[in-house]
């Protein structure tokens, strides 16, 4: 059966504080895992793996984390389309953060507790596409 959204909003958050040792008014949506929840990268295998677990599934790392538009890969023009459609989707996001714009090397502070919710929302609604 599949999750509801705020299902697995509140479990990703759940898992994020324990994984990260936060309370839970710090992990906020827009929290980017890398600068205001001060993961690193064993982190983020920790993270891939309580949720693997607490959801049943398996995660290939490299998906999860490339967010809701995969940037590592894009060229040029599509690289600035991809940020300005995160810039669109993540108001709230604290974009001040990048003076002199998002590099290559920056996308890992790009990733958000609302990019782990939307990636497992798309994963469970990709199975549930799939099994009907």
């Amino acid at each position: 059966m599949r999750p509801s959204r705020a299902a697995i909003e509140a479990e990703v958050r759940q898992i994020v504080c324990d994984a990260l040792d936060r309370k839970p008014e710090q992990v906020a949506l827009s929290s980017s895992l890398v600068d205001d929840l001060g993961a690193e990268s064993i982190d983020f295998l920790d993270l891939v793996f309580r949720l693997e677990t607490a959801f049943g599934i398996a995660i290939p790392q490299d998906q999860i984390w490339a967010g809701s538009h995969d940037l590592s890969r894009a060229s040029g023009e599509e690289y600035e389309r991809g940020l300005a459609r995160l810039r669109a989707e993540m108001p709230d996001f604290r974009w001040d953060r990048f003076p002199d714009g998002v590099k290559r090397s920056d996308l890992p502070r790009l990733l958000t507790v609302r990019s782990i919710v939307d990636y497992l929302d798309r994963f469970f609604g990709g199975q549930e596409a799939a099994s009907s």
